[in-house]
């Protein structure tokens, strides 16, 4: 092994990770498309040699970034950006530095990012919006600090944070059930969140409990995003066709408000006419007019509660627990109303 830096030259780090100069010169300088795993051969090749460049060599002295990475879908979104002050504040207290980024490519995007990882540029990182199927991660989390917040596949074995999304959609239809509804609509999504399956499965399982045959006609799709326009195009298409439902359980808060705003334009009152539930229960809620009934997550917790779980992994380098589950609850506020059987 050759023992200073000045010896070993990027040909040489070449022929160890068997790839080609340019390779190696691309992931030293960050530029370009390289897999994970070529990242990690290169890296591991400079290691060996001793090739220490730059930056390159204080990140490995130092051997941490006390960074982290947090990959969220929409800042923008209010369900996300309190999770994301969990996060930032738990980080805080034990001193390490959040590095937030925004994933609205999709996946391409968030291999990108985790790059991040084998370039030495974070110590760990918070997914907030995996979706079913991305069996590519477990590889990576083999490698990496990884926890995974709301959203997660069953079938990967990666820690995850979140609430029991089934049973709290089940509560939610009871409760509409238990005040007289019968006709009960969803607005859902065409993600891939277990979330979004978790949440349509508890809907129509509540509903056959209760002798009532779930109706295609009663289920609308929003945007994968859950935006506020989508919201309103999902209620007008439920509320606007003939015996229209009497009650909308929304996936998300953010649907839930465009569902209200659109049963007003087109003349129906909320909730006299129409009873709504959202999910979530972020701040805008109890500001909106009729304040909104929802299941209330505990957003900040679960941030801190990832947060705490990922840092504890970083500086003890111990084993955390695949599964945390934290409450949720009904919050029943002035959108929902009894309704004559």
């Amino acid at each position: 092994m050759k023992e200073r830096s000045g010896m070993v030259t990027i040909i040489d780090v070449a022929k160890e990770a068997n790839v080609s100069p340019s390779t190696v010169s691309r992931v030293l300088n960050d530029t370009g498309m390289i897999s994970p795993a070529t990242v990690e051969i290169v890296y591991q090749a400079v290691k060996k040699l001793g090739y220490e460049p730059n930056v390159l060599a204080r990140s490995f002295r130092k051997k941490e970034t006390r960074t982290i990475l947090i990959l969220t879908p929409n800042m923008t979104n209010p369900y996300y950006s309190n999770i994301l002050s969990g996060i930032s504040d738990m980080s805080r207290e034990m001193n390490y530095s959040s590095f937030i980024c925004n994933t609205t490519a999709g996946t391409a995007q968030v291999k990108e990012m985790l790059n991040m990882l084998p370039k030495h540029r974070a110590d760990g990182v918070i997914l907030l919006a995996s979706e079913m199927g991305e069996t590519w991660l477990r590889d990576f989390s083999e490698n990496y600090p990884i926890v995974q917040c709301s959203e997660f596949d069953p079938d990967i074995q990666i820690p995850h944070v979140s609430i029991d999304n089934y049973k709290a959609a089940v509560e939610a239809i009871h409760y509409l059930i238990r005040i007289g509804h019968r006709k009960i609509g969803t607005i859902s999504s065409t993600n891939r969140y277990l979330s979004t399956q978790l949440r349509m499965q508890g809907y129509k399982d509540a509903l056959i409990e209760a002798g009532i045959e779930p109706e295609e006609r009663f289920i609308a799709n929003a945007g994968k995003d859950y935006s506020y326009a989508s919201g309103c195009l999902a209620a007008n298409q439920l509320l606007s066709q003939p015996d229209p439902p009497t009650a909308l359980f929304c996936i998300s808060d953010v649907l839930a408000m465009g569902a209200i705003n659109t049963a007003k334009k087109i003349g129906l009152r909320v909730p006299q006419d129409v009873s709504v539930i959202g999910f979530d229960d972020v701040e805008q809620t109890a500001m909106f007019s009729p304040q909104l009934t929802t299941v209330a997550q505990p957003c900040y917790a679960l941030g801190q509660k990832c947060a705490e779980l990922l840092l504890k992994n970083l500086a003890r380098g111990e084993s955390i627990s695949k599964e945390t589950i934290l409450p949720h609850k009904m919050v029943i506020r002035e959108s929902t109303a009894s309704r004559a059987v």
